[in-house]
Parts: C-alpha cells; structure tokens; sequence
C-alpha cells in the first residue's frame, strides 16, 4: 500500500432534537447506553474516574459484522448542554488521532445535535491489514469503511433523537 493513500476521516452527522439542550446531553453523556442507538458500538463501562468527567475513562464495546473489539476511551470534553466527547486510546499514537464528539447547538424550543468522527491515522491493527493490499484495494476498503461509519452516525443520531425525545 502506498503511503500516499488518505485513510483519514472527518465524518459528521446532524439532526434536529425537540429537546433541551441538557436533556440531550445527558443521553449523549451516558456511554453505558450507547448500544442502544449505535449500531456498531454495543455498549460501554467507566473504568476510571468520575463517570462523564473529563479526564475519565471508559471501555468501549463495537461489533462490524463478525468482528467484535473493545477499546480503552478518555473523555476529552464534557461541557453540560453543548458538548461531550472522547478520544480512543486503544491502538492510537496520541489523544488526537481518533476522536468522536457530540456537538449540541440550541434551535428554537430544542437543538441541533452534531455527531463527529475524526480520525487522522488508522489504528495500527487496521494499518497492518491494509499494508499487504495494492493501493486500489485499500482505497475501496477505506472508503467502504467511511461509507459504514457515514451510515452508523446518521442511524445513531436519528436513535439519540428518539431516546431524547420520547
């Protein structure tokens, strides 16, 4: 695989909420819930740490197709009402290189709810797998791969809005 092909990800996902901000925050908060509006993500337990606090950490559980994988996660941001987020520590270099947030901006009587995923370099176990692929074969995996998390993302936040909501 050439060192020329992106396999970075900046992928974001919105929608409307009629809910308050806080209510939204506190579904969005709460990881050991999120197998419930993600489908890849299975759920999740603190490990460290005030549950929610930045600086704690959490396991993370995920599933894509017969794969299952768990990863060691530090909250990054935790700001009641507008935003929560974490960086994935298992298999990255730095804090920074894989990142998921939930942005929550006020519209109205409710909010805009933003799902992000950043990702500047691929996990080492991925990385690994891809080495031995021709770089067509690991653009078409790169890019089935954005495809799955676009479809996720817009499939959690539409799950968020109902938990919020109802």
């Amino acid at each position: 695989m050439s060192e020329q092909i992106d396999l970075s990800f900046d992928i974001e996902a919105t929608t409307k909420v009629d809910a308050s901000p806080d209510e939204v925050y506190r579904v969005v908060s709460d990881i050991t819930r999120m197998g419930e509006w993600s489908p890849e993500c299975t759920g999740g337990e603190w490990v460290l740490g005030e549950p929610g606090a930045v600086g704690s950490r959490f396991h993370g559980h995920n599933r894509a197709g017969e794969e299952t994988w768990t990863t060691e996660c530090e909250v990054v941001a935790a700001v009641p009402g507008r935003e929560f987020a974490w960086a994935v520590l298992t298999y990255a270099r730095s804090a920074e290189t894989s990142v998921w947030s939930f942005a929550i901006e006020p519209d109205g009587g409710g909010c805009a709810l933003t799902q992000r995923y950043r990702m500047q370099e691929p996990p080492s176990r991925f990385a690994s797998y891809l080495r031995g692929m021709d770089d067509d074969q690991a653009a078409a995996l790169g890019a089935k791969r954005r495809a799955m998390l676009e479809d996720a993302m817009s499939r959690t936040v539409a799950e968020i809005k109902a938990a919020a909501e109802g």
